[in-house]
């Protein structure tokens, strides 16, 4: 578990955090196991990849329960997110550099991806 604190450390601070439960078992165990820093982003690339089927999963029920125009306005700020959730990783790619760069786009993928799954679900579930 160390190598997975590891790896989010330097995004802790400048993206928010959700509940850790929100990883899946699987990523804990696979970064428990990763010895190298390829093993690492092989685990952050899976995870990201659970984390993305979140959301669309989440963003289509969310669309179905809206009336067109806010079907319109979500499409509309949901592509502006993933522009900025793109260019905000590949900065911190560039920004990090090194060996570690790799991890960084990575973490920050998966964490951004996972922060708007949970925020979505949100406005599924109000209140909850």
């Amino acid at each position: 578990m160390i190598k997975h604190y590891l790896a989010g450390t330097a995004l802790a601070c400048s993206l928010p955090l959700a509940a850790a439960d929100d990883y899946t078992a699987d990523y804990g165990q696979c970064m428990d196991r990763a010895s190298s820093t390829v093993a690492m982003s092989e685990c952050i690339r899976a995870e990201t990849q659970v984390q993305d089927q979140r959301l669309n999963r989440v963003y289509k029920q969310l669309m179905s329960r809206l009336d067109a125009g806010q079907q319109k306005s979500l499409r509309d700020v949901q592509r502006k997110w993933l522009a900025y959730r793109d260019g905000n990783c590949q900065f911190h790619v560039q920004a990090s550099g090194g060996t570690m760069a790799a991890l960084e786009g990575g973490t920050c993928l998966m964490d951004m991806t996972r922060d708007r799954a949970a925020e979505l679900e949100r406005l599924l579930s109000p209140g909850q």
